[in-house]
């Protein structure tokens, strides 16, 4: 039996190539559907403008990643787009949210509620399991005791006297260098050190699967 399928009105006047860009992860399902395509179907044309193509073709494209997406994080420069979440420390209800919340590891939930990890001033780094994920640590600065300090040694050489004069009898002789404290010198105000890199800013923002 026929079937019947739709397709775009053809173009009339200059001759024109209508393109359309695919993933390499699409190739394999757009083979199985021109596979399909026998001389059994019958093409009927519907009238279907350009810009409804170009949106068919986007609403398939994104209903396809927006499951492998849930839970990615991406970088952007401004306007975090619609689905996404920024990672700033909010808090919010599961049920807004429930596809981002059935993925979320455990210590990220609470109570029906997810609270997302603040990302400012943080640096994301690779971890081996879901429940080491998405947690602080670390300090962007440090301060040094003693201990943290090298090895070292301060040294003084006292002076060298090449004669003493003695005094009349009884009288105790001054012995330079010799049982007296003598600062060396004294430096440093114990300021914290920045230990990041140069680093340039995004705003960081996790995609939810729902705009």
């Amino acid at each position: 039996m026929a079937r019947r399928a739709r397709h775009t009105p053809t173009l009339s006047g200059n001759n024109k190539i209508r393109a359309l860009s695919l993933d390499s992860a699409l190739f394999a399902h757009v083979g199985d559907v021109i596979t399909q395509l026998t001389h059994d179907w019958e093409w009927e044309e519907v009238g279907d403008s350009v810009a409804d193509v170009v949106d068919a073709c986007k609403l398939s494209v994104e209903s396809w990643y927006s499951d492998m997406l849930i839970g990615a994080v991406c970088q952007f420069i401004v306007g975090i787009p619609s689905g996404w979440l920024q990672l700033d420390g909010s808090t919010y209800d599961g049920d807004d949210y429930p596809e981002l919340y059935a993925l979320l590891p455990s210590h990220l939930k609470a109570a029906g509620n997810f609270t997302l990890p603040d990302m400012e001033d943080a640096f994301s780094y690779a971890v081996d399991l879901a429940s080491s994920s998405a947690i602080l640590a670390g300090s962007n600065s440090l301060t040094l005791t003693v201990g943290q300090l090298p090895s070292h040694n301060h040294t003084y050489v006292p002076p060298v006297v090449s004669s003493v004069l003695l005094p009349p009898a009884g009288v105790p002789v001054p012995n330079p260098g010799i049982g007296i404290a003598i600062n060396t010198g004294s430096t440093g105000s114990g300021d914290s050190v920045d230990r990041r890199p140069s680093r340039v800013g995004f705003l960081f923002a996790v995609f939810s699967g729902r705009g």
